[in-house]
């Protein structure tokens, strides 16, 4: 059993650091396509890649079902403040890469990592809810 939940953590970490590295190449590169699909479609792109990216990170490094807490479960607020220090870092680059720097894509990133906490911290709740009353009433809380 131990050795399966190990080999979760390394795919989600491998996801995470491959949607950090597309989230990164696309923020320097070109600008990507389908940003002028609607207005506001950037916004929403930004908010998408960091939302996705901000959950793969916390369900690696903090906690996630079947594992509980991860190797950085004390440092939740320091994943959380990294995701939003680089989403601001990657702001200031696109200004030297060609690029248009903007204050509105990076409060997209922000509200996108506080949803990623939200979405993780009621997950959690979920689930520590649903194992507890499967405990309480004689079951086996792993298959709840």
């Amino acid at each position: 059993m131990r050795g399966r939940l190990d080999r979760v953590d390394l795919v989600l970490w491998a996801a995470a650091f491959l949607c950090a590295g597309v989230t990164l190449w696309l923020s320097v590169a070109a600008v990507p396509p389908g940003t002028a699909a609607f207005g506001g479609a950037d916004k929403v792109e930004h908010a998408l890649a960091y939302l996705v990216t901000t959950l793969l990170v916390l369900l690696a490094a903090v906690w996630r079902p079947g594992r509980g807490e991860g190797p950085l479960a004390r440092w939740w607020w320091a994943v959380l403040a990294i995701m939003v220090v680089a989403g601001g870092v990657l702001e200031i680059v696109q200004s030297f890469v060609g690029r248009e720097a903007e204050l509105a894509d990076w409060v997209a990133e922000i509200v996108a990592v506080s949803l990623a906490w939200g979405v993780l911290v009621g997950w959690r709740r979920r689930v520590n809810r649903l194992t507890v009353a499967g405990t309480t009433r004689g079951g086996d809380p792993s298959t709840v």
